[in-house]
């Protein structure tokens, strides 16, 4: 999208502020000519106050992020050398993950508090996008970019280690074996997480050929 910057402060503006300042700055797009990147801004929708703590997170606190969604992509790893018959520390995965949600909140929960919009759900909003973004790559890609307008759907059961059991292994290491219903949750997930990457193959194929 045009005016990149411009639209970037709209989504650091408190929820209440957000329409005046969207509108007025399609405004002066549409003044200055640009009828398509105003229609652009125009569709822009106000953030939810959860929306708006994440994308505030997403600029304020960028390496608590980016090691939120590192933690998310090695706990995928160990899923896929699990499933493949490798050894891998899902615990291990598990637990990275699970700090870094936990600081990103905790980060999140101080900020509605700062600005006094505590609220039970608010912060559950908050950790849901966060989770979903920590499993799942196109929402992760969502989230960095800082410009959510709703709180993504919290991750059903994929990303954590439900389904595995560890058994003792040779030396400090462990293995993971899936049980039966922790293979048919991963295969799942891989199955839904390759539909989406075929969906973005196509729109991507659909668009070059325009």
């Amino acid at each position: 999208m045009a005016q990149g910057q411009e639209v970037d402060r709209l989504f650091e503006l408190p929820p209440e502020g957000f329409v005046a300042a969207r509108d007025a700055l399609a405004a002066e797009l549409r003044g200055a000519g640009d009828a398509e990147a105003a229609r652009e801004v125009r569709s822009l929708r106000r953030p939810t106050v959860a929306a708006w703590a994440v994308n505030r997170l997403v600029r304020g606190h960028p390496e608590a992020l980016a090691e939120l969604l590192e933690a998310g992509e090695e706990l995928r790893r160990a899923q896929r050398a699990v499933l493949s018959g490798k050894r891998a520390d899902l615990g291990k995965a598990a637990e990275h993950r699970r700090r870094a949600l936990a600081e990103l909140t905790r980060r999140a929960q101080d900020l509605l508090a700062a600005e006094g919009r505590e609220g039970e759900a608010t912060l559950r909003g908050v950790r849901d996008t966060l989770e979903a973004a920590s499993v799942d790559e196109e929402a992760g890609r969502m989230v960095r970019a800082g410009r959510l307008s709703k709180e993504l759907p919290a991750p059903a059961g994929f990303g954590d280690v439900a389904g595995f059991r560890v058994i003792p292994g040779r030396g400090k290491e462990e293995a993971a074996r899936p049980t039966r219903a922790g293979r048919a949750e991963a295969r799942r997930a891989g199955a839904a997480e390759r539909e989406r990457n075929a969906r973005r193959a196509r729109k991507e194929a659909d668009e070059a050929a325009r």
